[in-house]
């Protein structure tokens, strides 16, 4: 497993958040800027986490006895990274239903836009919705 720091986690969060913005003023590419998107949050909320807990390198973390700790710095649920963060419920996640009817919650984002994976009709505002509340996240990081 690769281990990020705290410095690696804010430059994922800037540089992703850069490319997402340039993409979405093209209006180019949206399953890639979506996922860049996610990544870029994700990163930020570690980026939050780690100063939260007062704690630059992770590998403490990691390597540690505190399993709640451990189990949010490994994982890709944003919600229960911004319940940890104070702000649970702050931001809405709608809930897709995949044409393979999956569903994609907030933990696998990544996955469903990595993968470009197709949702059932009529769902297309709900992924505008997940665009604009990670966006929204990305600007509460900054």
């Amino acid at each position: 497993m690769l281990i990020a720091d705290k410095r690696d986690y804010r430059k994922g969060y800037e540089k992703h958040y850069q490319s997402y913005r340039r993409l979405k003023g093209e209006n180019a590419d949206i399953n890639s800027r979506r996922l860049l998107l996610v990544y870029s949050v994700e990163c930020g909320l570690k980026y939050k986490l780690l100063d939260k807990w007062n704690e630059k390198n992770p590998r403490k973390i990691l390597e540690g006895t505190d399993d709640k700790k451990r189990d949010i710095l490994k994982s890709h649920n944003l919600e229960r990274i911004l319940k940890e963060l104070g702000q649970q419920g702050n931001f809405k996640f709608p809930r897709l239903k995949t044409v393979h009817k999956g569903i994609v919650d907030p933990e696998s984002y990544h996955q469903f836009y990595r993968y470009c994976i197709e949702t059932q009709e009529k769902q297309l505002d709900k992924e505008e919705k997940i665009e604009a509340s990670l966006n929204d996240i990305a600007c509460w990081i900054k």
